[in-house]
């Protein structure tokens, strides 16, 4: 008899560990925080483990299309995973949450940015996204595109960031006065960073999804990862680090 429950308990170990799989994520880094404690549960509660390459949106996107590696994709915005739809290299797509931009000031800073046209105040030092490596940089020529201060505003631009946590820090250390970044992160460093909002006509906010790579070796693991950031238990966690709720009406989107 024992020996009989050694033998299952062998097989039972090896059965489970064929079934686990070595996922690989391409996240937008603005989503770390979130993301990383929403892993650590998935792979408590699964047999299945999650690897994390966090960087800007437009840099991952480049890395996918060369390697032709991966599971799943959560950019900082819907429109890097639309690229892969038309390239053919999405199979599904869940909906998450919505990436709000705001322009984080630098606490001793905020006598001179008040609103949002004090960005073309002459003498600040404003950082700003990457468009072509960062959602947020996609973003934030956008809403400036909006501006009729547009030109003066880039103008006080000294430095350009890869990643929405390279700015968030840029402002907080008070190495730049302000730079348009992502609600969360400004809500990370809110002891240092203030909000100011942007006005609504300039933007809209973006729309954080996950999907399934079309090459993913895991699919069906991929897909339960999937279903388990788009659960009520995740959005909790996402709103937990400033990220804002989607109305029902874009969250449709993201059902087969």
């Amino acid at each position: 008899m024992f020996l009989l429950a050694t033998v299952l308990t062998l097989l039972f170990g090896v059965f489970t560990t064929c079934f686990s799989a070595e996922l690989l994520l391409f996240s937008g880094a603005g989503m770390r925080q979130p993301t990383d404690r929403l892993v650590k549960a998935f792979q408590e509660e699964t047999e299945h483990k999650v690897h994390v390459n966090y960087g800007g949106s437009g840099q991952l996107l480049s890395s996918i299309v060369a390697s032709g590696q991966g599971d799943l994709f959560m950019p900082g915005a819907y429109f890097y995973i639309q690229k892969l739809e038309k390239m053919g290299l999405i199979s599904s797509r869940k909906m998450l949450a919505a990436h709000t931009a705001v322009v984080g000031v630098n606490i001793h800073k905020v006598g001179l940015i008040r609103t949002f046209d004090d960005l073309a105040r002459p003498g600040l030092r404003l950082a700003m996204g990457d468009p072509k490596a960062m959602a947020l940089g996609r973003m934030a020529r956008k809403i400036l595109s909006r501006s009729p201060l547009e030109e003066v505003i880039l103008n006080n631009v000294v430095v350009y960031g890869a990643t929405v946590k390279q700015l968030a820090l840029y402002v907080a250390e008070g190495d730049v006065d302000a730079a348009i970044i992502g609600r969360a992160d400004a809500f990370q460093f809110k002891n240092r960073i203030r909000m100011v909002k942007i006005p609504s006509h300039y933007f809209h906010p973006e729309t954080v999804a996950i999907s399934v790579l079309k090459g993913s070796e895991y699919p069906k693991a991929a897909k339960r990862f999937c279903d388990f950031m788009a659960s009520e238990r995740a959005m909790g966690v996402f709103q937990e680090f400033g990220f804002l709720a989607l109305p029902q009406a874009e969250t449709q989107k993201g059902k087969p």
